[in-house]
């Protein structure tokens, strides 16, 4: 909670799957919170895959082969402007265990470490609502009224931040 207290983050990462041996980071977002809850600055960036964008991807995301050739950049150049939009922001994740194993795998890959400190909405979620039977994304947005999460990663981070909010209020009593 006390990261919640000052500015923070709010990122999320699409990928091409679920496992850092084999799939790869597509696309990165974040946005930086001020400590009043105010959106203030946002990043967004697909990445150019080594591999095609699997059309399971596809239909979930909505990011299309064509999309990646035309605005994708290198991952380790989608990496470093990551990293440095989040400067040494405390970042948050809906579901930071998955996010941080892909981006564990790109500082490896880049040689560019991630060591910002990094905090789960899910965990805080399931500690402000331990009465729900899901803590998924989704059905947290609806719960606190914010947008649907669309697998875009800078709409998920704009849901991902009504719930942080919503979380703080929450357990903050108010």
């Amino acid at each position: 909670m006390l990261a919640l207290d000052g500015a923070f983050a709010v990122a999320d990462l699409e990928t091409t799957g679920l496992s850092t041996a084999t799939c790869e980071i597509l696309e990165f977002a974040a946005v930086h919170v001020a400590p009043d809850g105010a959106i203030e600055r946002e990043f967004s960036q697909v990445v150019r895959t080594r591999g095609p964008v699997p059309p399971f991807i596809t239909r979930l995301t909505g990011i299309t082969q064509a999309e990646v050739d035309r605005h994708g950049i290198p991952v380790a150049e989608a990496f470093a402007a990551f990293r440095s939009f989040l400067a040494d922001t405390p970042v948050f994740f809906h579901n930071a265990s998955f996010d941080r194993r892909f981006l564990d795998a790109a500082a490896t890959h880049t040689g560019l470490p991630f060591a910002n400190p990094t905090h789960c909405t899910l965990q805080l979620a399931r500690h402000a609502w331990p009465e729900l039977p899901s803590h998924k994304l989704q059905i947290l947005a609806r719960h606190v009224g914010a947008a649907d999460p669309t697998h875009r990663a800078l709409a998920d981070v704009r849901s991902t931040v009504a719930v942080a909010l919503a979380a703080r209020r929450r357990l903050a009593g108010g």
